[in-house]
């Protein structure tokens, strides 16, 4: 009767279970995200990869300098909603902003994937957390 109980209650947390893809997967995935959103900044670039040890989710963005703000926004959220169902966790969401402005460096966002997806998907935390604590911007 234990054994039952065990194995009834392993079935219902597998059937509950978010699906888990590979990076292969979720990068193929990615693009899809973006053109589903006519709103959403063009996607130039995507790379999984691994840094000492962190596994880092990175887009590279076309932006406006009207919707910079926005475009960021959607980028980080959409790194922080692909990267909650990958196989293995990311420790980090990089955005990289290629500007429209003639002259304009490449703006790079950090963000940690743990405390990202606290603020964009559990929504535990607040933005002014979010935004001082969890990403740190540098110029590329």
């Amino acid at each position: 009767m234990k054994n039952i109980i065990t194995c009834i209650l392993s079935l219902v947390a597998i059937l509950h279970a978010k699906p888990k893809f590979s990076d292969q997967q979720i990068a193929a995935m990615t693009p899809q995200y973006f053109k589903r959103n006519h709103s959403a900044p063009k996607l130039t670039g995507l790379k999984i990869y691994t840094d000492n040890g962190q596994r880092i989710y990175q887009v590279e963005i076309q932006v406006t300098r009207n919707r910079s703000n926005d475009d960021l926004s959607f980028a980080v959220s959409a790194l922080a909603n692909m990267g909650q169902y990958a196989k293995k966790p990311f420790k980090k969401y990089v955005v990289i902003m290629h500007s429209d402005m003639r002259g304009k460096n490449s703006d790079i966002c950090e963000a940690n994937s743990r405390c990202t997806a606290d603020y964009m998907i559990r929504k535990q935390v607040t933005y002014d957390h979010w935004y001082k604590k969890c990403i740190t911007f540098t110029s590329g």
